[in-house]
């Protein structure tokens, strides 16, 4: 069950060229009281604690859960309809680059404990898979505000895999622990940065979900306050 790709409206494109060229690390560096932007060696050796250079000795699968639904940045050769137990999706990591500004923070998606999350999972090319999830890297990874990790994932065939998936670090000073649906919403409506709107983030995502048929109670909840304040 395939979604809908896009691209993001900001005026920086979220390209699989502009990742890999250093475009976004260079304008989030440019950015004053930015956070640090890993280097190249840096996001190797956070990929290689999980993932060698020679793989996993079996398929890798990115699980995707927020924006990677509709803009992957990455090749591969399929793509399933997935669960994942001990997480499950939350806005809960605040932004002040991409998606938003200092004086206006945005909210950007995360895997939080708890719970489940229903997305879809991109089965990589053998061949090109490591090429691809050092890509991921340069654009989930660029300042390290994610905890990589592998997880147990269930495919709609009900075959189980590894994926990697990109869950929050609850001890980074962007995790955002306010759990109102009001406050969350507010500022989802209010944040921009060069990436584009964090409501265009929002709703592209829900769109996303909503062609796999899959109900998100945070995020209906958090569509239903941002028509009332629209």
């Amino acid at each position: 069950m395939a979604t809908t790709k896009k691209i993001n409206d900001g005026f920086i494109k979220l390209t699989k060229n502009n990742i890999s060229k250093g475009h976004l690390g260079d304008k989030i560096k440019s950015i004053s009281g930015s956070d640090k932007v890993l280097t190249t060696e840096e996001l190797l050796q956070a990929r290689r604690k999980i993932i060698p250079d020679k793989g996993i000795g079996e398929d890798i699968y990115i699980f995707a859960y927020g924006s990677l639904l509709w803009n992957p940045t990455v090749d591969y050769e399929d793509e399933f309809l997935a669960k994942v137990y001990g997480f499950h999706r939350s806005f809960c990591m605040k932004t002040n680059l991409g998606r938003g500004s200092f004086k206006k923070p945005g909210l950007m998606l995360g895997l939080d404990k708890g719970g489940s999350c229903r997305g879809s999972a991109f089965k990589l090319r053998n061949s090109e898979a490591i090429k691809n999830i050092d890509i991921l890297f340069r654009r989930e990874m660029v300042t390290g505000a994610y905890k990589p990790k592998l997880l147990k994932t269930i495919l709609v065939n009900g075959r189980k895999v590894l994926s990697l998936a990109f869950t929050v670090d609850k001890k980074h000073k962007n995790y955002f622990q306010d759990k109102e649906i009001q406050t969350k919403a507010k500022m989802i409506s209010n944040a921009h940065g060069f990436l584009g709107t964090c409501e265009e983030y929002f709703q592209n995502t829900l769109e996303s979900l909503s062609e796999l048929n899959i109900v998100d109670s945070e995020m209906t909840a958090i569509s239903n306050y941002l028509k009332k304040i629209s």
